[in-house]
Protein backbone atom coordinates (compact mmCIF):
# COMPACT_ATOMS: atom_id res chain seq x y z
CA UNK A 1 0.00 0.00 0.00
CA UNK A 2 0.95 3.62 -1.08
CA UNK A 3 2.40 5.60 1.76
CA UNK A 4 0.39 8.91 1.79
CA UNK A 5 1.83 12.14 3.32
CA UNK A 6 -0.51 14.91 3.88
CA UNK A 7 0.30 18.52 4.19
CA UNK A 8 -2.66 21.09 5.71
CA UNK A 9 -4.80 20.23 8.15
CA UNK A 10 -7.40 22.48 7.41
CA UNK A 11 -11.38 22.72 7.89
CA UNK A 12 -10.82 20.00 4.60
CA UNK A 13 -7.43 19.12 4.87
CA UNK A 14 -8.24 16.65 8.22
CA UNK A 15 -10.93 15.30 7.46
CA UNK A 16 -9.67 14.53 3.85
CA UNK A 17 -6.44 13.31 5.58
CA UNK A 18 -8.64 10.96 7.77
CA UNK A 19 -9.98 8.70 4.99
CA UNK A 20 -6.25 7.45 4.53
CA UNK A 21 -5.77 6.76 8.00
CA UNK A 22 -9.80 4.66 7.97
CA UNK A 23 -8.84 3.16 4.74
CA UNK A 24 -5.55 1.53 6.47
CA UNK A 25 -3.01 3.97 4.62
CA UNK A 26 0.59 4.75 6.27
CA UNK A 27 -0.11 8.46 7.16
CA UNK A 28 2.50 11.29 7.35
CA UNK A 29 1.41 14.97 8.43
CA UNK A 30 2.42 18.60 8.72
CA UNK A 31 0.66 21.43 9.24
CA UNK A 32 1.98 25.26 10.22
CA UNK A 33 0.45 24.88 13.62
CA UNK A 34 1.00 21.23 14.63
CA UNK A 35 -1.77 21.23 17.28
CA UNK A 36 -4.38 20.42 14.69
CA UNK A 37 -2.62 17.69 14.24
CA UNK A 38 -3.20 15.68 17.37
CA UNK A 39 -6.64 13.98 16.55
CA UNK A 40 -4.66 12.44 13.30
CA UNK A 41 -1.13 11.36 15.94
CA UNK A 42 -3.54 10.27 18.33
CA UNK A 43 -5.19 7.29 15.62
CA UNK A 44 -1.38 6.25 14.17
CA UNK A 45 -0.44 8.98 11.52
CA UNK A 46 3.11 10.29 11.85
CA UNK A 47 4.58 13.62 12.29
CA UNK A 48 6.87 15.11 9.44
CA UNK A 49 8.99 17.89 10.81
CA UNK A 50 8.69 19.71 7.24
CA UNK A 51 7.46 19.56 3.83
CA UNK A 52 10.66 17.97 3.11
CA UNK A 53 10.58 15.43 5.99
CA UNK A 54 6.78 13.87 4.19
CA UNK A 55 7.90 13.59 1.08
CA UNK A 56 11.23 11.74 2.33
CA UNK A 57 8.59 9.35 3.78
CA UNK A 58 5.92 8.92 1.44
CA UNK A 59 5.52 7.90 -2.06
CA UNK A 60 2.62 10.19 -2.50
CA UNK A 61 2.40 14.20 -1.04
CA UNK A 62 -1.03 15.43 -0.91
CA UNK A 63 -0.68 19.28 -0.39
CA UNK A 64 -4.53 21.61 0.68
CA UNK A 65 -2.86 25.00 1.86
CA UNK A 66 -4.85 28.49 1.50
CA UNK A 67 -3.98 29.85 -1.85
CA UNK A 68 -0.98 29.71 -4.59
CA UNK A 69 1.65 30.94 -2.52
CA UNK A 70 1.51 28.48 0.27
CA UNK A 71 1.44 25.96 -2.11
CA UNK A 72 4.52 27.38 -3.78
CA UNK A 73 6.06 27.26 -0.36
CA UNK A 74 5.27 23.80 1.03
CA UNK A 75 5.96 22.51 -2.35
CA UNK A 76 8.81 24.46 -4.01
CA UNK A 77 10.58 26.11 -1.02
CA UNK A 78 13.17 26.01 1.40
CA UNK A 79 12.37 22.60 3.40
CA UNK A 80 9.20 22.12 0.93
CA UNK A 81 8.24 19.09 -0.75
CA UNK A 82 10.41 18.85 -4.05
CA UNK A 83 13.58 19.22 -1.63
CA UNK A 84 12.62 15.57 -0.16
CA UNK A 85 12.23 14.31 -3.80
CA UNK A 86 12.97 10.66 -4.54
CA UNK A 87 12.46 8.46 -7.78
CA UNK A 88 9.20 8.00 -8.03
CA UNK A 89 7.15 10.51 -6.04
CA UNK A 90 4.37 11.71 -6.59
CA UNK A 91 2.70 15.28 -5.73
CA UNK A 92 -1.19 15.97 -5.29
CA UNK A 93 -2.18 19.38 -5.10
CA UNK A 94 -5.71 20.04 -3.78
CA UNK A 95 -5.64 24.06 -3.24
CA UNK A 96 -7.73 26.10 -5.10
CA UNK A 97 -4.91 28.25 -6.28
CA UNK A 98 -4.14 29.84 -9.55
CA UNK A 99 -3.85 27.98 -13.15
CA UNK A 100 -0.61 29.34 -14.02
CA UNK A 101 0.81 28.81 -10.43
CA UNK A 102 -0.11 24.92 -10.77
CA UNK A 103 1.70 24.84 -14.06
CA UNK A 104 4.72 26.76 -12.50
CA UNK A 105 5.23 23.66 -9.48
CA UNK A 106 4.26 21.33 -12.45
CA UNK A 107 7.40 22.40 -14.34
CA UNK A 108 9.46 22.62 -11.46
CA UNK A 109 8.59 19.26 -10.33
CA UNK A 110 9.63 17.38 -13.32
CA UNK A 111 12.61 19.22 -13.08
CA UNK A 112 13.13 17.34 -10.29
CA UNK A 113 11.60 14.01 -11.28
CA UNK A 114 8.31 14.25 -9.28
CA UNK A 115 4.98 13.62 -11.38
CA UNK A 116 2.62 16.34 -10.33
CA UNK A 117 -1.05 16.76 -10.50
CA UNK A 118 -3.71 19.65 -9.53
CA UNK A 119 -6.64 18.37 -8.18
CA UNK A 120 -8.81 20.49 -6.26
CA UNK A 121 -12.19 19.90 -4.86
CA UNK A 122 -15.79 21.33 -4.11
CA UNK A 123 -17.46 20.04 -1.01
CA UNK A 124 -17.54 21.43 2.32
CA UNK A 125 -15.89 19.30 5.98
CA UNK A 126 -19.17 17.25 6.56
CA UNK A 127 -18.67 16.13 2.51
CA UNK A 128 -15.47 15.44 3.17
CA UNK A 129 -15.46 13.42 6.43
CA UNK A 130 -18.33 11.37 4.43
CA UNK A 131 -15.48 10.54 1.51
CA UNK A 132 -18.43 12.39 -1.27
CA UNK A 133 -16.31 15.76 -2.39
CA UNK A 134 -15.78 16.07 -5.99
CA UNK A 135 -12.20 16.65 -7.30
CA UNK A 136 -11.55 17.68 -10.62
CA UNK A 137 -8.16 17.06 -11.99
CA UNK A 138 -5.35 18.15 -14.05
CA UNK A 139 -1.90 16.36 -15.50
CA UNK A 140 -0.83 13.36 -16.91
CA UNK A 141 -3.87 11.26 -17.87
CA UNK A 142 -2.04 8.34 -17.05
CA UNK A 143 -0.75 9.46 -13.27
CA UNK A 144 -4.70 10.29 -13.18
CA UNK A 145 -5.53 7.02 -13.95
CA UNK A 146 -2.57 5.58 -11.71
CA UNK A 147 -4.05 7.55 -8.77
CA UNK A 148 -7.50 7.53 -8.94
CA UNK A 149 -7.69 4.47 -6.15
CA UNK A 150 -6.49 7.65 -3.93
CA UNK A 151 -8.91 10.46 -5.24
CA UNK A 152 -11.59 7.66 -4.49
CA UNK A 153 -11.31 7.40 -0.96
CA UNK A 154 -12.24 11.24 -0.78
CA UNK A 155 -14.33 11.68 -3.43
CA UNK A 156 -18.18 10.81 -5.20
CA UNK A 157 -17.08 12.01 -8.23
CA UNK A 158 -13.71 12.54 -9.88
CA UNK A 159 -13.24 14.49 -13.22
CA UNK A 160 -10.23 14.47 -15.58
CA UNK A 161 -9.85 18.09 -16.85
CA UNK A 162 -6.99 17.79 -19.16
CA UNK A 163 -2.85 18.94 -18.86
CA UNK A 164 -1.65 20.76 -15.88
CA UNK A 165 -3.63 23.39 -14.88
CA UNK A 166 -6.82 22.31 -16.18
CA UNK A 167 -8.10 21.03 -12.56
CA UNK A 168 -7.42 24.06 -10.88
CA UNK A 169 -9.04 26.21 -13.94
CA UNK A 170 -12.21 23.81 -13.81
CA UNK A 171 -12.05 24.68 -9.89
CA UNK A 172 -12.05 28.09 -10.90
CA UNK A 173 -15.88 27.33 -13.42
CA UNK A 174 -16.59 26.00 -10.38
CA UNK A 175 -16.57 28.48 -8.26
CA UNK A 176 -17.83 31.30 -10.42
CA UNK A 177 -21.24 29.36 -10.18
CA UNK A 178 -21.32 28.91 -6.22
CA UNK A 179 -20.39 32.54 -6.09
CA UNK A 180 -23.07 33.90 -8.27
CA UNK A 181 -25.69 31.57 -7.12
CA UNK A 182 -24.58 32.31 -3.65
CA UNK A 183 -25.45 36.01 -4.27
CA UNK A 184 -28.81 35.23 -5.38
CA UNK A 185 -29.90 33.33 -3.29
CA UNK A 186 -29.21 36.41 -0.70
CA UNK A 187 -31.03 38.66 -2.90
CA UNK A 188 -33.88 36.06 -3.18
CA UNK A 189 -34.39 35.96 0.69
CA UNK A 190 -34.04 39.97 1.66
CA UNK A 191 -36.45 40.21 -1.51
CA UNK A 192 -38.69 38.06 -0.03
CA UNK A 193 -38.50 38.62 3.49
CA UNK A 194 -38.70 42.35 2.68
CA UNK A 195 -41.82 41.53 0.67
CA UNK A 196 -43.72 40.23 3.58
CA UNK A 197 -43.06 36.42 2.68
CA UNK A 198 -41.36 33.99 5.22
CA UNK A 199 -38.15 33.42 4.08
CA UNK A 200 -38.12 29.27 4.78
CA UNK A 201 -41.18 29.50 2.27
CA UNK A 202 -38.45 30.04 -0.40
CA UNK A 203 -36.47 27.46 0.45
CA UNK A 204 -39.23 24.81 0.12
CA UNK A 205 -40.53 25.99 -3.43
CA UNK A 206 -37.09 25.98 -4.74
CA UNK A 207 -36.25 22.09 -3.50
CA UNK A 208 -38.22 21.82 -6.75
CA UNK A 209 -38.00 22.78 -10.25
CA UNK A 210 -35.91 24.92 -12.11
CA UNK A 211 -34.75 27.34 -9.66
CA UNK A 212 -33.62 24.49 -7.11
CA UNK A 213 -29.43 25.09 -6.72
CA UNK A 214 -26.87 23.90 -4.15
CA UNK A 215 -26.08 27.00 -2.64
CA UNK A 216 -29.47 27.28 -1.53
CA UNK A 217 -30.01 23.85 -0.19
CA UNK A 218 -26.87 24.03 2.06
CA UNK A 219 -26.72 28.10 2.39
CA UNK A 220 -30.60 29.25 2.39
CA UNK A 221 -31.26 27.67 5.94
CA UNK A 222 -27.70 29.04 7.30
CA UNK A 223 -28.67 32.59 6.29
CA UNK A 224 -31.98 32.46 7.75
CA UNK A 225 -30.07 31.01 10.91
CA UNK A 226 -27.31 33.42 10.62
CA UNK A 227 -24.95 30.95 10.83
CA UNK A 228 -21.76 32.09 8.77
CA UNK A 229 -19.17 30.25 10.30
CA UNK A 230 -17.01 29.47 7.19
CA UNK A 231 -17.61 26.30 5.28
CA UNK A 232 -16.13 28.55 2.68
CA UNK A 233 -14.74 31.72 3.62
CA UNK A 234 -15.90 35.18 2.10
CA UNK A 235 -11.94 35.37 1.93
CA UNK A 236 -11.66 32.21 0.01
CA UNK A 237 -14.61 33.26 -2.50
CA UNK A 238 -13.53 36.09 -3.28
CA UNK A 239 -10.11 35.41 -4.00
CA UNK A 240 -11.39 32.55 -6.42
CA UNK A 241 -13.80 35.04 -8.38
CA UNK A 242 -10.86 37.34 -8.47
CA UNK A 243 -8.64 34.91 -10.40
CA UNK A 244 -11.58 33.60 -12.28
CA UNK A 245 -12.14 37.51 -13.63
CA UNK A 246 -8.57 37.33 -14.52
CA UNK A 247 -8.75 34.40 -16.73
CA UNK A 248 -11.46 35.61 -17.96
CA UNK A 249 -9.73 38.77 -19.37
CA UNK A 250 -6.85 36.71 -20.45
CA UNK A 251 -9.31 34.36 -22.76
CA UNK A 252 -11.72 37.80 -23.87
CA UNK A 253 -14.56 36.86 -22.15
CA UNK A 254 -17.04 39.21 -20.15
CA UNK A 255 -18.16 37.71 -16.43
CA UNK A 256 -20.88 40.53 -15.62
CA UNK A 257 -22.77 38.25 -12.86
CA UNK A 258 -19.10 37.02 -11.33
CA UNK A 259 -18.28 40.80 -11.15
CA UNK A 260 -20.98 41.71 -8.95
CA UNK A 261 -20.83 38.80 -6.85
CA UNK A 262 -17.15 39.72 -6.42
CA UNK A 263 -18.19 43.57 -5.25
CA UNK A 264 -20.41 42.00 -2.52
CA UNK A 265 -17.56 39.71 -1.65
CA UNK A 266 -15.36 42.88 -1.48
CA UNK A 267 -17.91 44.75 0.73
CA UNK A 268 -17.96 41.90 3.37
CA UNK A 269 -14.63 41.74 3.39
CA UNK A 270 -13.94 45.65 4.59
CA UNK A 271 -16.91 44.77 7.03
CA UNK A 272 -14.47 42.37 8.67
CA UNK A 273 -16.39 39.09 7.76
CA UNK A 274 -13.46 37.80 5.56
CA UNK A 275 -13.14 34.75 7.61
CA UNK A 276 -16.95 34.19 7.94
CA UNK A 277 -18.70 32.12 5.37
CA UNK A 278 -19.10 33.71 1.79
CA UNK A 279 -22.78 33.29 2.76
CA UNK A 280 -22.29 36.49 5.22
CA UNK A 281 -23.13 38.84 1.67
CA UNK A 282 -26.26 38.23 2.96
CA UNK A 283 -25.77 41.06 5.99
CA UNK A 284 -24.65 43.30 2.76
CA UNK A 285 -28.18 43.44 0.78
CA UNK A 286 -29.87 43.64 4.23
CA UNK A 287 -28.24 46.63 5.04
CA UNK A 288 -29.12 47.78 1.49
CA UNK A 289 -32.36 47.26 1.64
CA UNK A 290 -32.26 48.06 5.55
CA UNK A 291 -34.01 44.79 6.51
CA UNK A 292 -32.84 41.48 7.98
CA UNK A 293 -34.26 38.79 7.04
CA UNK A 294 -36.03 36.54 9.68
CA UNK A 295 -38.07 33.22 9.89
CA UNK A 296 -41.67 34.06 10.81
CA UNK A 297 -42.91 32.37 13.95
Amino acid sequence: MQRIGFIGLGLMGLPMSKRFLEAGYPLTVWNRTPDRAKSLLAAGAAWGKSPKAVAQASDVVITMVTDSAASEKVSCGADGVLEGAHPGLILIDMGSIAPEMSRSIAERAKAQGVSMLDAPVTGNPKVASDGKLGIMVGGAKELFESCLPIFEKMAAKVVYAGVNGMGTTLKLVNNLIMGVAIEAVAEALVLASKAGIDPQRVIEITAVGGARTGAMETRGPRMIQRDFTAHFSTNNMYKDLSTALKLAEECGVSLPAASIAREMLRAAKSQGKGDMDSCVVLTVIEALADTVVKQKD
